[in-house]
C-alpha cells in the first residue's frame, strides 16, 4: 500500500470507527469463529435484531456482520463469523484473538425481525446462522419459526447449530450442480401448510393456523433468486418477504 493510501486508510479508521476489544474468541465447527466484543460503542446502543455492524479490516476494507446478541448495559456484543476462505474477511476472522482490538461502527439497518406475527420461514446458509440466532432470540415462544439452510458441510453446520441451541433447522448440503435447491424449495413449500414433520412435532400445535406471516431470504444472492423463482413457479406467495444477500461469488464487501 502506498504512503497516501496508508494515510487515508488510517484516517478512515480513526474518524468513522470505534475501538472495541475481543474478550472471547473460539473456533467452532471448523470454519466458524464465535467472538465476543467489549467497548463503549455498544453501551446504551439499541440493537434491532437483524441489524448489522460494520467492521473495519484496514486497507480501506470493511465488512458487515449481524450480531447474535448485544448487552448494552455491559457494552458487549457477540458475533459468529463464517470463514469462506481466501478473502480478507475470512483471514481477518481467523486471526482474531482475545485481547485484540477491532474497529466498528454502531449497528446499521439491514433486517428488522421485531414485531413479527405468526410464523416466519427463514432461508439462508452459513453466513445466515447469526441472523437466525437473532431471530430465534427475539421470537415469541409460540412463533414456531422455521429455518432452512444450504451449507457446504452439513456435519459442520449441524455442530454449530446445536452448540447455539437453534431449533427447527433443516440443513441441505450443497451440490456442484445446485440440485440441492430442489430439496430446499420442497421443504420451504411444505412449511407453508402448517404441518410439521418428525416425532418431535407430534404434540405441537401451529398457533398461527398454518399461515406464514413473513418470508426471510438471506445468504448467497444467486441461491436467493433461484429459490424465490422456483417458489413462485409452484404458486407459493413470497411477495411479503425480507431479503438480504450477504454475499455473491466474485463480489466483495456485500452486506
Amino acid at each position: 500500500m502506498s504512503t497516501l493510501s496508508n494515510l487515508l486508510s488510517n484516517a478512515v479508521g480513526k474518524l468513522l470507527f470505534h475501538r472495541v476489544t475481543i474478550t472471547h474468541a473460539k473456533t467452532i465447527g471448523g470454519r466458524f469463529r464465535r467472538v465476543r466484543l467489549q467497548g463503549e460503542i455498544f453501551k446504551g446502543a439499541k440493537l434491532i435484531p437483524g441489524q448489522a455492524v460494520q467492521f473495519y479490516l484496514g486497507n480501506l476494507t470493511k465488512r458487515a456482520y449481524t450480531p447474535m446478541k448485544m448487552e448494552a448495559d455491559r457494552g458487549s456484543a457477540e458475533f459468529l463469523f463464517y470463514m469462506h476462505g481466501g478473502g480478507p474477511g475470512s483471514a481477518w476472522a481467523e486471526s482474531l484473538r482475545i485481547g485484540d482490538e477491532c474497529k466498528v461502527m454502531r449497528p446499521k439497518d439491514s433486517l428488522d425481525f421485531t414485531n413479527f406475527e405468526g410464523r416466519a420461514i427463514f432461508f439462508g446458509d452459513e453466513t445466515s446462522i447469526a441472523a437466525a440466532y437473532a431471530l430465534q432470540s427475539c421470537a415469541r415462544a409460540d412463533a414456531r419459526h422455521r429455518y432452512v439452510l444450504e451449507v457446504t458441510s452439513a456435519e459442520e453446520a449441524k455442530s454449530v447449530v446445536e452448540s447455539l441451541g437453534l431449533k427447527d433447522v433443516t440443513l441441505y448440503q450443497r451440490t456442484g450442480e445446485g440440485k440441492h435447491l430442489e430439496g430446499v424449495v420442497t421443504k420451504l413449500a411444505q412449511n407453508t401448510d402448517g404441518e410439521f414433520e418428525g416425532p418431535d412435532d407430534a404434540d405441537k400445535t401451529d398457533t398461527s393456523g398454518g399461515r406464514v406471516s413473513q418470508w426471510i431470504f438471506t445468504g448467497q444472492a444467486r441461491s436467493i433468486q433461484s429459490v424465490q423463482k422456483r417458489l413462485r413457479e409452484l404458486g407459493v406467495e413470497v411477495r411479503k418477504s425480507k431479503v438480504r444477500a450477504y454475499w455473491s461469488p466474485g463480489k466483495t464487501g456485500m452486506d
